[in-house]
């Protein structure tokens, strides 16, 4: 963890570039939204609380797509939607860096 603000500490300097506080990140909004790539995991009955229904469902690119998979899946699955029962983790090299939801609307 201290290489990583290490490394968004000489971003700051270096780029003018620290990360994305809309979403907490190290890395940029746009890289965040529209490039990253991200596991995506779903919560299949939520309401249950039962941390096994917790699944990866797939891989998109972007914030939108994420969301999207993970609607689809609810969809397919015959469950109403729920914001907090997916969660998009941004993949970087094979490694887990953050988790995130989307928060621009999926319409744009």
């Amino acid at each position: 963890m201290r290489v990583r603000a290490f490394l968004a500490a000489i971003c700051c300097l270096f780029i003018s570039s620290c990360g994305c506080s809309k979403y907490a990140s190290d890395f940029t909004c746009s890289f965040v939204e529209k490039s990253a790539d991200y596991e995506v995991w779903y919560w299949q009955n939520l309401e249950n609380d039962n941390e096994a229904d917790n699944k990866m469902i797939g891989h998109a690119t972007g914030l939108k797509q994420c969301e999207s998979n993970a609607r689809i899946f609810a969809l397919a699955t015959g469950e109403e939607f729920q914001d907090r029962a997916y969660i998009c983790i941004l993949m970087i090299d094979g490694s887990r860096m953050e988790k995130h939801r989307n928060l621009i609307s999926i319409n744009e």
